[in-house]
């Protein structure tokens, strides 16, 4: 069996203690028991212990597959010279090669002991004794316990202030309405012009970029329509577009110069046809007069809406009493035309205007038909967008 002495260090001084270390490669299975050394004579024995360590498994090899038992002594020499430490004897069951126990002896080691100098020796000078000096008292404070302390001391402030404090109501305020940025509204009249300025400051016909320009023709358009008619949707096709508007009560020949308009447009933008400046420039010039003329139209409802308003306020304040009723019909005798507050002449609408005469009764109305059709609105028919 392989068998190890060792002792640390190998050079010391008579009495001085040294450190003995014997190990023996023993299998798992076998059992190792160590003699302890015989005291007497100049080796003095003592702290004597022993045990066993297994390999680690990522150090095993056809050596260190085995285990380590292993006897540690403290040791002091009194001799001087080369000094030879018998080996001890260790006892193995079962020993290697048979089923019986059998004993080994462990190799002797050497150290060499050096002589010590002695109070009577005259030749050295032996310094005087000094105690240990201690460590300084901030080294000597247990800090560990004193951070601790510190922290539970802190801890139990928190808490006592935490349970101490009042517990705070929570109060809602009123939440004062936001409102909105009111933004000032266009006249889509307006809006439309202004967009058509721009328009023609690009000046799309004249680069031949007439599908461009037919598309931003149709945004304004489709803009204005929604704007002032009720009745149009975004993303309507020009087909659905036109059927709306037929639900309208746009004029008819607004609606035919809508449809020409969206018809030539359309054709422009996904069929490519062929389109010229000139017709392009009186494409512009069509929307203008149409948005012209509604806008126009407009200002003229709203001025006789105020004047109505300014001639029911001013009859109010001059007899004291309000003004008729124009929906009311009062009774009237049979052959006898109605009087009074509410009697309106032959001919006149429930709202209060003059009905159109019939189309073949006078020149003016052959004038205002334009060709025997009749108008709804009152007055002459404005010009048309290529004569504006």
């Amino acid at each position: 069996m392989a068998s190890r002495v060792y002792v640390t260090p190998s050079t010391a001084h008579v009495g001085q203690a040294v450190r003995y270390l014997a190990v023996v490669k023993a299998d798992r299975d076998q059992r190792v028991q160590f003699q302890p050394p015989q005291a007497g004579g100049d080796l003095s024995w003592s702290q004597l212990r022993a045990g066993r360590n297994h390999p680690r498994w990522w150090t095993q090899s056809a050596y260190e597959a085995k285990d380590s038992v292993w006897f540690e002594a403290r040791l002091q020499v009194f001799a001087t010279g080369i000094v030879s430490v018998p080996g001890i004897t260790a006892q193995v069951d079962p020993a290697p090669g048979t089923a019986r126990a059998g004993a080994i002896h462990l190799p002797a080691a050497r150290i060499l002991i050096e002589p010590s100098v002695t109070a009577a020796d005259s030749d050295q000078t032996l310094r005087g004794l000094h105690g240990p000096l201690g460590a300084p008292w901030w080294e000597r404070l247990p800090m560990a316990l004193i951070v601790t302390a510190l922290l539970l001391v802190a801890a139990w402030v928190f808490v006592l202030r935490k349970l101490r404090r009042p517990q705070r109501k929570l109060v809602r305020r009123p939440a004062a309405p936001v409102l909105a940025p009111s933004r000032p509204r266009i006249d889509p009249a307006a809006e439309a012009l202004r967009a058509l300025f721009t328009l023609r400051a690009k000046k799309l016909p004249a680069q031949q970029r007439f599908g461009e320009h037919a598309l931003e023709l149709t945004a304004i358009l489709r803009r204005f329509l929604e704007a002032t008619v009720a009745t149009p949707r975004p993303g309507d096709t020009s087909g659905e577009l036109l059927e709306r508007l037929k639900a309208s009560r746009l004029e008819k020949a607004d609606l035919e110069r809508l449809e020409g308009l969206l018809g030539l447009w359309d054709r422009v933008k996904f069929a490519r046809a062929p389109l010229t400046e000139t017709e392009a420039t009186r494409c512009e010039e069509s929307v203008e007069a149409y948005v012209r003329r509604v806008a126009q139209a407009r200002l003229e409802a709203e001025a006789a809406a105020a004047r109505a308003a300014a001639a029911r306020a001013a009859s109010e304040a001059a007899g004291g009493k309000p003004p008729a009723d124009p929906k009311a019909k009062p009774p009237a005798g049979p052959g006898k035309p109605p009087s009074g507050p509410h009697a309106r002449p032959p001919g006149a609408t429930p709202s209060g205007s003059i009905s159109r005469p019939p189309s073949g009764s006078g020149p003016r109305s052959a004038a205002s038909t334009g060709g025997g059709s009749p108008s709804s609105r009152s007055g002459p028919r404005p010009p048309a967008p290529e004569a504006a």
